[in-house]
């Protein structure tokens, strides 16, 4: 097993050697500009990369990392780049977009509570909605709409 992981280990070496190489590749030919750039692609994209590949590597044989090892140095700038950035984009974040709300968190929030309160006091849902929103001054069907994603709403924090 100590074999292995100094196998997986020297891998990983020659990736980032690769990964050294496509930025010296990209890069201007100014040595200072060279280790920022470097620094960058550790710290950004090929920093997802690395994980990933060790996770595949952990399941390969002995003699197929061997043949990992030859395929690496004989890999093109190209390839490499199409690769780290492949993996790389998917572990980016999500943008959670969407259309900002008419009302803000907190008012939303505020009308969810009062809906609670007024919903005590009403005879129906409906009515408790419609008190609401007027008192707000937003429609009934948006209010609904917030309410239906009441859970979402108090997760979500400023």
């Amino acid at each position: 097993m100590r074999v292995r992981k100094e196998l997986r280990q020297k891998l990983v070496e020659k990736f980032w050697d690769v990964i050294e190489r496509l930025a010296a590749h990209m890069l201007p030919g100014n040595p200072k500009e060279k280790e920022v750039w470097s620094r960058m692609i550790r710290n950004g994209p090929a920093k997802n990369v690395i994980p990933a590949f060790v996770a595949r590597l952990k399941h390969e044989p002995d003699d197929k990392v061997a043949a990992l090892l030859a395929e690496l140095d004989s890999m093109q700038p190209d390839e490499l780049m199409r690769t780290v950035f492949k993996v790389g984009l998917a572990h980016l974040p999500k943008k959670h977009g969407g259309r900002p709300g008419t009302f803000s968190l907190d008012v939303r929030r505020r009308a969810v509570d009062d809906v609670g309160h007024e919903y005590s006091r009403c005879d129906s849902f409906s009515e408790a909605i419609d008190v609401v929103a007027a008192r707000y001054g937003m429609e009934s069907k948006y209010l609904r709409r917030v309410w239906k994603n009441r859970k979402r709403l108090r997760q979500r924090e400023d």
